[in-house]
C-alpha cells in the first residue's frame, strides 16, 4: 500500500483561486479522467484552449493542478491534478460574504458535475461490456441517525474512500484500469430543527 495522500483543507485564498465554473471543470475533469492537454480539456468542454492555458495556470497558482513530468513534448504541456485529497466546509466560510459565495460557487459547479458524470453512464451503460454493467450499482439507505452518529458515518465513508485510493494509487496508464467514481452524499432529510411545517 502507498503513503496516504495528503489532504487539503482549502483556505479562503485557495477557494477564491478555485471558484470559478471553468477552474472546476477543469479541476474535476482531471480528477476524474487523467492527465490532459488544454487543447483536449477545450475540446472537451467546448471552450478555447486559450482560455483554458489561462484557467490552468490560475489552478497551478493556486497549487491545485501541475505539469505532468512523463507526458508532453516542449511545445505540448500535459496537466494532472495534484495529488491530494481536498476538503472544504461551507461552515468555514460563512463569516466573510465574499468567501461564502465563492464556496457556493464551487459547491454548485461539483454537484453538477457529479451530476453530468452520472447521467452520462446512465445513458451510455448499455454500451459497456456486461462485466462493467454487473459490476456497477447504486444504493439508497435511509437510516435514522443522531447528529453525532451523521458524522461518525461520514468519517467512515471518507476512511473507506482513502484506503481504496491508496490502493489503487500508481494504476494511471494502465488500459485494465478505468477512473470507477464513488458518489456518497450523506445528509438529514426534512426541515430544520425549529422550522415549522405549517
Amino acid at each position: 500500500m502507498s503513503a496516504s495522500r495528503p489532504v487539503r483543507r482549502v483556505d479562503r485564498q485557495a477557494l477564491q483561486g478555485l471558484a470559478h465554473p471553468l477552474r472546476v471543470q477543469l479541476y474535476d475533469a482531471l480528477v476524474s479522467e487523467g492527465a490532459a492537454t488544454a487543447s483536449e480539456l477545450g475540446r472537451r468542454l467546448g471552450e478555447s484552449s486559450g482560455s483554458t492555458s489561462y484557467h490552468l495556470r490560475q489552478l497551478e497558482r493556486h497549487g491545485f493542478v501541475e505539469t505532468d513530468p512523463a507526458r508532453g513534448t516542449g511545445r505540448e504541456r500535459w496537466w494532472r491534478a495534484t495529488e491530494e485529497d481536498l476538503r472544504t466546509r461551507g461552515a468555514d466560510f460563512e463569516d466573510d460574504p465574499s468567501a461564502a459565495e465563492a464556496y457556493r460557487i464551487l459547491d454548485t459547479e461539483w454537484a453538477r458535475s457529479r451530476r453530468g458524470r452520472h447521467e452520462s453512464w446512465r445513458a451510455s451503460r448499455r454500451e459497456w461490456p456486461m462485466p462493467w454493467r454487473e459490476a456497477a450499482g447504486e444504493s439508497t439507505s435511509h437510516l435514522r441517525l443522531d447528529v453525532e452518529e451523521t458524522a461518525e458515518l461520514m468519517a467512515e465513508v471518507v476512511a473507506l474512500m482513502s484506503s481504496w485510493a491508496e490502493r489503487t494509487d500508481g494504476r494511471d496508464g494502465d488500459p485494465r484500469y478505468r477512473s470507477v467514481e464513488v458518489q456518497a452524499n450523506v445528509f438529514p432529510n426534512g426541515r430544520p430543527p425549529g422550522v415549522s411545517t405549517d
